[in-house]
């Protein structure tokens, strides 16, 4: 059983009451962890809030305490300051954070991560307990990088507890003087009973605090619940958000902010603007970095169902693209995968022979071309192999497709093969709902 979990399986059975899911794909996917927790099968924690950490919230709303309650000098709320903005992707190119928890070395997405930033010519920092070194390193060269590539490899003394650093992860701001600002968001809810066993992803949440300790860097803490794949921005003082669930989790026993109330806390913390962008449906995780990417300050890439896939979500993104475009930004709409599910499973994380088509019974993959990542003079972008063979042309007419799409946008953008395009295979990953930008946070 995980660290952090223990404790939490003997109030599991009141989640259904008194916490429970919000629809039917989080019933499956509490249920599906639950299990995970019971045989031991699977460690890799999903992306989304599991249905004991909601349950932990009802209790901190009652006699527990929060962890800003417990220990204030790591997570209690400050001032966010002035003076500082929030760079686009397409400038944070000097460096990748990649938290590796016990378990990185069962996702080869973060090796095929590690390649890449050293391809793009990017600073590489793996968060890491000191004693992964030495099995990272293992892991690192078993996945073909060399001595010489290793050697540029960096490892930071921060243990984390899954591999979500771009929801967990500091957003990096630029002062006005060239240093570096990290805003520290709370994570998923982390409380204890008597502040001596504080339960939740706590390395995780306390992670962009030590790291700034690590960096000497300036660290901001803003009254706010939001995750870092919920947020991008322009580079130029507009961010972007999801509206769903980032309202709802900001109107819960500590504080209820109206949604425009919620948007003048991101933007004074990130000196930007907030655009809210219609949530999709149908139990995906609702951050944006599922459906669109800003590429630059004035072209912004989102997704395109079929609607004979998804008719939905499809005119909902038509919706969110229309939008866009009426704010002034270029718009190019890029293919999402052909929709397949997957027997539920105890563990989150992926398996090529559970794939199938979705009949009712299974649960859906949610694939996207969306989640990826500039690196230096690469952009990595997930694709996936393990679909079922009735639908593998028609994905991988999909998948060239996009690709096309991004590599014509980057030489659009910065130069005919200044950047170039590459693909990390995604299929162990994304039933977690994340990828390659989920398990990366830049800065420049």
């Amino acid at each position: 059983m995980k660290r952090w979990m223990s404790g939490w399986l003997a109030a599991s059975a009141l989640v259904a009451t008194a916490c429970g899911p919000t629809d039917e794909s989080e019933l499956a996917q509490d249920a599906r962890v639950t299990a995970q927790e019971a045989t031991g099968t699977d460690q890799v924690l999903p992306r989304w809030e599991t249905a004991q950490e909601r349950q932990v919230s009802a209790m901190a709303a009652g006699d527990a305490f929060w962890a800003w309650q417990c220990d204030p000098s790591t997570y209690q709320f400050t001032s966010v300051g002035t003076g500082a903005r929030f760079p686009t992707e397409a400038e944070s190119t000097t460096g990748v954070l990649i938290g590796w928890p016990d378990y990185g070395c069962t996702v080869p997405e973060l090796a095929g991560l590690v390649k890449a930033g050293l391809q793009g010519n990017t600073q590489v920092s793996i968060l890491t307990a000191p004693n992964n070194n030495n099995g990272v390193t293992s892991c690192l060269r078993r996945a073909g990088l060399t001595d010489a590539q290793l050697a540029r490899v960096e490892y930071v003394p921060v243990d984390v507890d899954s591999v979500w650093i771009r929801d967990y992860g500091p957003e990096i701001l630029t002062k006005t003087d060239g240093s570096r600002r990290f805003v520290d968001m709370s994570y998923y809810p982390v409380t204890s009973s008597t502040c001596s066993n504080m339960q939740g992803r706590v390395r995780d949440d306390a992670s962009p605090t030590r790291l700034a300790a690590q960096w000497n860097a300036e660290v901001v803490r803003p009254k706010l619940r939001l995750e870092g794949g919920n947020l991008q921005t322009d580079g130029k003082g507009t961010c972007f958000r999801a509206q769903r669930n980032a309202e709802a989790r900001n109107n819960f026993s500590e504080w209820q902010y109206t949604p425009d109330e919620l948007n003048e806390v991101i933007g004074a913390a990130h000196n930007c603007k907030v655009q809210v962008m219609e949530s999709l449906v149908g139990g995906v995780i609702d951050h944006i970095d599922m459906f669109m990417t800003v590429i630059s300050s004035k072209t912004i890439l989102v997704g395109q169902y079929d609607p004979a896939d998804d008719a939905t979500n499809a005119a909902i993104l038509d919706r969110n693209a229309a939008k866009l475009a009426g704010l002034g930004y270029r718009v190019v709409r890029v293919p999402m995968p052909k929709t397949y599910c997957r027997k539920v499973l105890a563990g989150c994380y992926g398996q090529e022979q559970q794939v199938q088509a979705c009949d009712g019974t299974n649960e859906r993959v949610w694939a996207t071309y969306m989640n990826s990542i500039r690196l230096g003079n690469v952009l990595a972008v997930p694709v996936f192999k393990w679909v079922p063979a009735a639908d593998k042309a028609t994905v991988a007419a999909q998948e060239a497709k996009a690709l096309s799409i991004y590599q014509s946008e980057m030489d659009r953008e910065f130069g005919k093969n200044k950047v170039k395009v590459v693909t990390i295979q995604g299929d162990g990953l994304i039933p977690c709902q994340g990828s390659l930008h989920c398990t990366t946070m830049t800065y420049k």
